[in-house]
């Protein structure tokens, strides 16, 4: 089994995009999506699961735009850390039993219910408020997103360059 080469600079990359809006840390995880814990950010480097495909579709029908994946999921995130004292009392509790409902659901879900979930989590109120954040940002900032995603995927580039499998 081979070492995962220049994941360090991969996570000092996206942290430091990051930074300006109070992330303190992101890196690559171990989790199937992205996800926020305090000040640090969980950011995944895989695409196109139909999980990312219909968060985009969410995206695209509630907001009416079409944002790159990574950038949209990785500023929902930025977007629960800078809302995160709007959802507290009964709508922190609402959400976190559905967050709870639909998690458990989840495990025995087919395609067509799974997908019904997904959309069900990603109205949440606390989920809306987050991607509304993101997609604000994005309308708002449109040349900052174009440095920001250029870097990361400067990043990305090297980080796949140096753990690119070769045939011996």
């Amino acid at each position: 089994m081979s070492k995962i080469k220049g994941l360090k600079k991969l996570n000092k990359a996206v942290s430091a995009e990051l930074e300006p809006f109070g992330i303190k840390k992101a890196f690559c995880g171990t989790e199937y999506s992205f996800s926020w814990i305090n000040e640090s950010i969980s950011f995944k480097i895989t695409e196109g699961t139909v999980e990312d495909i219909w968060f985009l579709e969410f995206v695209r029908n509630r907001f009416g735009i079409e944002p790159q994946s990574f950038i949209i999921s990785i500023l929902h995130e930025v977007g629960h850390y800078r809302a995160n004292d709007e959802i507290e009392g009964a709508i922190f509790d609402f959400c976190m039993t559905e967050k709870n409902r639909i998690s458990a659901e989840m495990q025995t879900a087919d395609e067509v219910r799974s997908k019904e979930l997904e959309f069900e989590y990603f109205n949440l109120p606390d989920e809306v408020m987050a991607t509304q954040w993101a997609v604000n940002y994005i309308k708002n900032n449109p040349e900052h997103i174009k440095v920001m995603w250029h870097n990361i995927q400067k990043a990305l580039k090297k980080f796949y360059k140096k753990n690119e499998v070769t045939e011996d």
